[in-house]
């Protein structure tokens, strides 16, 4: 019975790599070796960037039934914070202490309870003194950005861009400490009335942890120190930064955007997404709305125009290596790949999906995190019957599917334009995909990623042989989701409702 089990799981994905073993073939047979292997490697490198939104939507629907029509957003935001940080990391190393000081005063939420839970204070009370902190919170915020120059440090990453000769000469003092120290300590102040007001002042139901650990207090004491640092060391964190090889500055880049993306995930599925769940359709408007405040926000920071990420030295060297061997060596800007030249950073956006697909599988088939995933997928109720806190679980899985798509993001940033707009096609395709594979199966999405990039490719190719529209192209995706769903509904790995 398990065999079988298992043959009818693999059996779609069995089909698919037989049929496009068959139409490899037959096209190898019409385009001859070598149009077919570099429209072959083409459409890999679409299926990897398809792929790289897709995995994101895939494991957030598959637990939290949430469609994030924000997510083309989140892989556009990822592009510019992973370039700001490549080009100039003064917006980023500027803007960090605020965010630690918050950060810090939120995280206080569980040592709050123990206090604020005994204030006697009746129901009606609680709620107004709630939204009075939360008030009051926000508009001490408001005051610590004030007169905060957040455009000018915007800018050094487009100033650096247009003097590549010597981007230290560029490099922007950021502000000095004499008036800059009040900034992070109203943002601590902010989130800790924040905190106070999620610790539920005068709610003496909650459960009061029994654990004397100094744990929460060591945590504490680390956030205020890595705040103190990020306040001290901001002007020469950025230079330390742009003195750094190029290569290891795209690596870094690389975490930099996936990091922001996951923060920003995080915040927005605790302060805007959970009150919604039991309204799906609310969180669709939301998402919709949050894509397009996240992309004016963009347009105001660093304007509607498009940038070019510069493509990391450790693909950039002049020459063609003759192999993958030689490439090793050299670390040409192209490789020769069975007579065909075909740009070596490329290779690394199929390897990076391919690396996504890897972590995915581990994650979910063998950590603890990935267990509980697949256990909230198929019967939440006792997933939280257990005692595991699912509200921790969906911000952890909502900021991993977010992450996922702002390091394809960043990923994609030195092979195509970085534009407000570079998310939307993305997350069209990644939703194709989704559906393709079948809802919630992130093996499902890496077939499906895989189906939609050939057929892009292809579908180029046979476009401009001949001589057709490039929309005959661009549809062929549509085409093949048609096609998959009228043979199977609910997708390649989904499963009947």
């Amino acid at each position: 019975m398990i065999r079988r089990k298992s043959l009818r799981q693999i059996l779609p994905g069995l089909v698919v790599i037989l049929v496009i073993l068959v139409l490899g073939i037959l096209a190898y047979r019409f385009m001859g070796s070598e149009s077919f292997i570099r429209t072959a490697l083409s459409g890999l490198t679409l299926s990897a960037l398809y792929f790289m939104v897709a995995a994101g939507l895939t494991i957030i629907f598959g637990l939290m039934d949430v469609l994030n029509f924000a997510h083309g957003a989140m892989f556009m935001t990822g592009a510019y914070m992973g370039w700001q940080f490549y080009t100039n990391p003064t917006f980023l190393f500027g803007l960090l202490p605020l965010v630690l000081a918050f950060v810090t005063g939120i995280s206080t939420t569980g040592l709050w309870i123990p206090l604020v839970s005994q204030w006697k204070i009746t129901e009606a009370w609680r709620k107004r003194l709630t939204a009075v902190l939360v008030v009051v919170a926000l508009g001490i915020a408001v005051l610590g950005f004030l007169k905060f120059d957040l455009l000018g440090l915007a800018d050094t990453a487009m100033v650096t861009a247009m003097n590549a000769g010597n981007p230290l000469a560029e490099a922007t003092p950021q502000e000095v400490l004499a008036t800059f120290w009040k900034r992070p300590l109203l943002l601590l102040i902010s989130g800790l009335l924040l905190a106070i007001s999620a610790a539920r002042p005068g709610d003496d139901t909650q459960v009061i942890s029994s654990n004397k650990k100094a744990l929460p207090w060591v945590r504490l004491a680390a956030l205020i120190g890595v705040t103190l640092a990020a306040v001290f060391l901001r002007e020469s964190a950025s230079i330390a930064v742009l003195k750094m090889n190029g290569t290891l500055r795209f690596l870094l880049a690389l975490l930099v955007g996936a990091g922001v993306g996951a923060g920003l995930g995080s915040l927005i599925e605790v302060s805007l997404i959970r009150p919604l769940y039991a309204r799906p359709f609310y969180i669709v408007l939301l998402t919709l709305g949050l894509g397009y405040v996240l992309r004016e926000v963009i347009q105001v920071l660093w304007d509607p125009i498009a940038y070019s990420m510069d493509v990391p030295p450790l693909f950039a060297q002049p020459g063609k290596a003759e192999n993958l061997l030689a490439w090793f060596t050299g670390h040409n800007l192209t490789i020769n790949i069975a007579g065909v030249t075909f740009p070596s950073y490329r290779l690394f956006i199929i390897f990076l999906g391919g690396l996504m697909l890897l972590g995915l599988f581990v994650l979910m088939r063998y950590s603890r995190l990935g267990m509980i995933i697949r256990a909230g997928v198929q019967d939440r109720s006792m997933v939280e019957a257990l005692g595991i806190n699912v509200k921790a679980v969906f911000s952890v899985v909502f900021a991993i599917g977010v992450g996922l798509a702002a390091l394809g993001g960043i990923g994609a940033a030195p092979f195509i334009p970085v534009t407000p707009n570079m998310g939307d096609a993305y997350q069209m395709q990644g939703f194709i995909t989704v559906v393709i594979g079948g809802m919630g199966s992130y093996g499902g999405a890496g077939v499906g990623a895989l189906l939609l990039g050939m057929a892009r490719a292809f579908g180029d190719f046979l476009a401009l042989k001949f001589n057709m529209s490039p929309a005959i192209a661009e549809a062929s995706t549509v085409i093949v989701m048609i096609i998959v769903l009228l043979v199977k509904p609910s997708g390649l790995f989904g499963k009947k409702e």
